[in-house]
């Protein structure tokens, strides 16, 4: 059974903020995530030392990342940005 993809107001402002390419690379990465065949090859790592405890994932795609989360029925996609602009909004 896949899962949805939700992404948050401000990852929906930061994804339609790129450029086509990237953003068209983004999409296709977020819609990966979900098949268990493409997402073994996926660059994903845990994050750690995250505030409230949650299970924060970050997903590699060139210079941007994607901090998502994993819920029962769903992936939520919190932020999408620059690998310049760190992880300091955590």
């Amino acid at each position: 059974m896949s899962k949805a993809i939700l992404l948050s107001k401000i990852a929906r402002k930061q994804l339609d903020s790129l450029p086509e390419d990237t953003r068209n690379k983004v999409k296709k990465a977020l819609y990966s995530i979900n098949d268990p065949e493409k997402s073994k090859i996926l660059d994903t790592k845990k994050l750690k030392g995250v505030r409230g405890g949650e299970d924060l994932f970050r997903l590699r795609i060139g210079n941007y990342r994607v901090v998502y989360f994993e819920d029962v029925d769903s992936f939520k996609i919190i932020q999408i940005f620059h690998r310049g602009k760190g992880y300091k909004w955590l």
